[in-house]
C-alpha cells in the first residue's frame, strides 16, 4: 500500500514530502516558547565579559529560529510552531587554539555558565579589553510580521490557498497538500568591541497536486520563496492553476527516444539543480566562474546573512552554528541575460521542466527531469514525455550556453540544511537526453 511520501517521491515531487507531519489530523499548536531578547543580550554581553578574562577574540553568537509550518493535505490540518536554539561562546587561548561552548537553550543563567566553564582549564596570559558600544540592530519589518500572528490566522492563511487551489479542479486529482512555512529568525553576536543583531523573515508558500495516469502517478507542483511574510496571495491563481493542468495534462504514449546533443531550454529549477549542491556549487563553482553570462553572487533575498558568526559585515554570508564561518553566499544568484522567450529561438529541441532527482558522479550529472515538451520552429508540438533523464559534463551544460532567460525565481534549497536559495533564469543550452534509468 502507497503512503503519501511514496506517492511523492512516485510523482518526482519527494521534497513536498518535508513539510508533511506524521498524519495526526487536526492539530493546532502548541506555540513555541518565548525568549526574552533583553534578557539574552544582557546575557550574551555578560558571557563575553567573562571569556576575555583568559581568552583572546571573545565571541558570543546566539540564534533563535521559530518556525511555523502550516499545511494541509489529505489526511492532515496541522499547524506547528517550533523554536531552535544555538548559542555559542568562544574565544582564543594564550597558546592560540580556538575554544568554545555551545549552548541549546537561551536561559540567561545557562550562558553565562557556559561562559565560565570555557575559560575553567584556559591557561593564563590571553585577554582581552571590552569596550562595547551601543547595540546596532539591522531588523526585517515585513508587511505581514509573523510576531504578530496568532496560530489561528495561520491556519486561515493556509485554508485560503487549499480553497483557491480547489477552484476549477477535477476528480480526476487524487491529492493535494499546500505548505505555508515561515522563518522567522534573529541573530546576535557580541564581540569585545561590537553588539550588533539582525532578524531575517523568509516563507515558502507551495501547492501539489497529484492525479493518476495509467501505471503511475503525475505531479504538478509550485512554489513562491522570499524575504517576506506569511502573505499567500503571492501564490497567485494562474500559478495554482497550472499546478492543476500540469497533473492532469496527458503525456505522448510510447518511451522517450534517445537524442544525443539535444537543444534544450532548461527552466529555472532544473538551473538551480545544475548549480546547486551537487552541482557547481559542491565542485567549488568552477563552471560557472567560467561560463560569461552566469555569476556567483550574494544578494538580499531568501536568506540575506548580513553578519558573519564572528560580527563582521563582509557581505552576506551565514553564520554557522558552532561560530565558524561559513564563506558561500546565502543566495546563490545566476546572473539574467536578455532572452524573455527562449523557446522561441529552437528550431528543433525540447522545453525541460521540473527536477525529480539529481545524480553526479565526476564533473557529470544526470537529472531526472519531470516533463519534457517538444519544440519546433520555437513552439511547443503538443508531445511530451515524463521521466527524461539530462545527462551531460556540467562545464559543457552552463559554459556552453546560447542564451540566457531575463526572468529569473527564486528556488529554496534548504529542505535538509540551513536556510539557502538559488535565484536562476532558464537556459539555452546542449544536453543529451534519454529514458530516465531504473523507470517503470
Amino acid at each position: 500500500m502507497w503512503n503519501r511520501r511514496d506517492l511523492l517521491r512516485a510523482a518526482g515531487v519527494g521534497a513536498a514530502a518535508a513539510w508533511l507531519g506524521c498524519g495526526r489530523g487536526d492539530r493546532l499548536g502548541p506555540a513555541a516558547p518565548a525568549v526574552d531578547p533583553d534578557a539574552l543580550r544582557a546575557a550574551l554581553r555578560d558571557a563575553v565579559a567573562i571569556a576575555a578574562t583568559r581568552l583572546r577574540e571573545p565571541v558570543a553568537y546566539a540564534q533563535l529560529r521559530r518556525r511555523v509550518r502550516a499545511v494541509v493535505d489529505l489526511v492532515e490540518r496541522d499547524v506547528g510552531d517550533e523554536l531552535t536554539t544555538a548559542i555559542v561562546i568562544a574565544g582564543r587561548d594564550a597558546a592560540g587554539r580556538w575554544r568554545e561552548r555551545a549552548v541549546d537553550r537561551g536561559e540567561p543563567a545557562l550562558i553565562r555558565e557556559a561562559a565560565t566553564r570555557l575559560i575553567a582549564d584556559a591557561p593564563a596570559g590571553a585577554s582581552a579589553a571590552v569596550a562595547l558600544g551601543a547595540p546596532e540592530d539591522r531588523l526585517a519589518r515585513p508587511a505581514t510580521d509573523p510576531a504578530a500572528l496568532e496560530l489561528e490566522a495561520w491556519r486561515d492563511r493556509v485554508e485560503s490557498l487549499v480553497r483557491r487551489a480547489d477552484a476549477g479542479a477535477t476528480s480526476r486529482i487524487i491529492y493535494r497538500a499546500v505548505h505555508v512555512v515561515t522563518d522567522d529568525e534573529r541573530t546576535w553576536v557580541v564581540t569585545a568591541t561590537r553588539d550588533r543583531s539582525e532578524r531575517l523573515v523568509r516563507t515558502r508558500l507551495g501547492a501539489t497536486a497529484i492525479a493518476w495516469h495509467g501505471t503511475g502517478p503525475v505531479a504538478g507542483a509550485a512554489e513562491v520563496v522570499g524575504g517576506f511574510g506569511p502573505e499567500p496571495e503571492r501564490l497567485t491563481d494562474d500559478a495554482l492553476a497550472a499546478v492543476n493542468a500540469e497533473a492532469l495534462a496527458l503525456t505522448t504514449p510510447g518511451g522517450f527516444a534517445p537524442v544525443a546533443g539535444a537543444e534544450v531550454v532548461l527552466a529555472p529549477a532544473i538551473v538551480a539543480a545544475l548549480v546547486g549542491p551537487g552541482g557547481a556549487r559542491t565542485r567549488g563553482l568552477v563552471a560557472i566562474t567560467h561560463a560569461p553570462d552566469l555569476e556567483q553572487a550574494g544578494v538580499p533575498g531568501y536568506a540575506s546573512y548580513q553578519l558573519d558568526a564572528l560580527g563582521g559585515d563582509g557581505g552576506p554570508r551565514r553564520g554557522g552554528r558552532f561560530a565558524r564561518l561559513d564563506a558561500r553566499p546565502s543566495n546563490l544568484v545566476v546572473a539574467p541575460g536578455a532572452t524573455p522567450g527562449l523557446a522561441d529561438d529552437v528550431a528543433d529541441g525540447y522545453l525541460l521542466d521540473g527536477v525529480a532527482h539529481v545524480g553526479a558522479t565526476g564533473d557529470r550529472v544526470a537529472i531526472r527531469i519531470a516533463r519534457a515538451r517538444r519544440l519546433a520552429k520555437g513552439r511547443r508540438t503538443g508531445h511530451a514525455w515524463r521521466d527524461v533523464e539530462l545527462r551531460g559534463r556540467l562545464d559543457d551544460l552552463l559554459t556552453g550556453a546560447r542564451a540566457v532567460g531575463a526572468d529569473p525565481i527564486a528556488i529554496a534549497g534548504d529542505d535538509d540544511g540551513p536556510p539557502q536559495a538559488i535565484v536562476a533564469p532558464s537556459l539555452l543550452t546542449r544536453a543529451d537526453l534519454g529514458p530516465a534509468r531504473g523507470t517503470r
